[in-house]
């Protein structure tokens, strides 16, 4: 992992172990679901796929097609992989898949957007079994290429990096 966001894994790191127990606080522009708890955090490395689409009143446009990114711990430590769906996979088994669209998408221009989403379903016995929301933030890349596709079915590879934060409900 880079100097910089292995620095930023652990300022966020810090700053969510200091509201530890249920919160409910606003992390730039997402409110965090009410009586929630960290499950676990962990750094992305990876890539968004982008495939070329029609576009409502001719040419083409971007539209991803999915993300493909190794999950790693604060140590470096591959845990786990992300993929299309949104799907997260542990290492010890555990599985979920995201609800689309996302309940947040804060978006900043010049890398991927900032997204809660809610647990759709839970597969294996593991850590992510006890997870009802994923939170990505730290986002650094992995826009669709600024010029547009020229014919359809062209692909884009985007390289991209970010902290998804495993949420619990927690009994008020």
């Amino acid at each position: 992992m880079r100097p910089q966001f292995v620095l930023t894994f652990w300022l966020v790191l810090i700053y969510l172990r200091s509201q530890q127990v249920a919160f409910s606080e606003e992390f730039s522009g997402i409110s965090l679901p009410e009586n929630s708890a960290i499950v676990l955090a962990v750094a992305a490395e990876g890539i968004q796929t982008y495939e070329s689409k029609p576009k409502p009143g001719g040419g083409f446009q971007w539209s991803l097609k999915a993300p493909e990114a190794e999950l790693k711990s604060a140590s470096g430590e591959l845990v786990g992989k992300h993929g299309a769906g949104p799907t997260w996979t542990l290492n010890d088994g555990s599985s979920i898949v995201g609800d689309l669209p996302p309940l947040k998408n804060v978006a900043d221009s010049g890398t991927i957007p900032w997204l809660l989403i809610a647990v759709k379903s839970k597969s294996g016995s593991g850590i992510l079994e006890k997870v009802d929301y994923v939170m990505r933030v730290a986002t650094e890349g992995g826009i669709a290429p600024a010029q547009p596709p020229s014919a359809e079915g062209a692909t884009a590879r985007s390289k991209y990096h970010a902290i998804y934060i495993f949420l619990r409900r927690v009994n008020s």
